[in-house]
């Protein structure tokens, strides 16, 4: 995805002030599932997989005057977390289903975010601790392709699963339509994208 946490550091920097990550989890953490009605699109650097547009914008939609900060900083939280739900529909139709899912660093951080990717992914989720990052992953492919492993199991041997955080079922089954719906707004708002960008360019200004 072309912005994941960056948007988070965005909103913050924006709109909370000095406020930490912890206490905006807190006050996300006081509102429902489904932000109350609030979907975000998390395109706002346009976006490469899996719908490779990189003239996508982001959007909220569903904005009321009753919605918080709270509400707009889960619904960036579950925007994001609908991403990594959609890549999985992408593998599940080339007949790659995913059982269970790991994060670490960054993002991991959060217990807010933990949960509401469980509750979007319908998964279990490991939270892998003590983790550098990404890099022991891709020397692990290097590894592979070398000969150095045999099997892609042998990955085991170098993972601490520190916690589990599982789904809930009623927010998962709410997270199913709302996942829909957010597949239905890029759809339905892609092709106004370009004319958008072309509008604001005649003007003078690029973005």
């Amino acid at each position: 995805m072309a912005a994941s946490g960056s948007i988070v550091k965005w909103f913050r920097q924006q709109f909370a002030g000095k406020m930490d990550y912890e206490t905006l989890d807190i006050e996300g953490n006081g509102v429902s599932p489904g932000s109350d009605g609030l979907v975000i699109l998390p395109y706002f650097l346009g976006e490469k997989t899996p719908i490779n547009d990189p003239l996508a914008r982001g959007v909220l939609f569903g904005l009321t005057l009753n919605h918080t900060r709270a509400h707009i900083y889960r619904a960036i939280l579950e925007g994001i977390a609908y991403g990594f739900r959609h890549h999985f529909a992408v593998l599940a139709e080339r007949g790659l289903v995913v059982r269970k899912a790991r994060v670490t660093n960054g993002g991991a951080r959060s217990f807010l975010w933990k949960q509401i990717t469980a509750d979007v992914l319908g998964l279990p989720l490991e939270h892998i601790g003590n983790h550098p990052g990404s890099s022991p992953g891709a020397a692990f492919v290097a590894g592979m392709g070398a000969g150095v492993f045999k099997a892609w199991d042998d990955i085991e041997r170098f993972i601490a699963v520190s916690g589990v955080i599982e789904p809930g079922q009623r927010a998962h089954a709410r997270y199913q339509r709302l996942f829909a719906l957010y597949r239905d707004l890029y759809e339905s708002l892609k092709a106004k994208f370009p004319e958008l960008i072309k509008a604001v360019e005649e003007g003078g200004q690029r973005f």
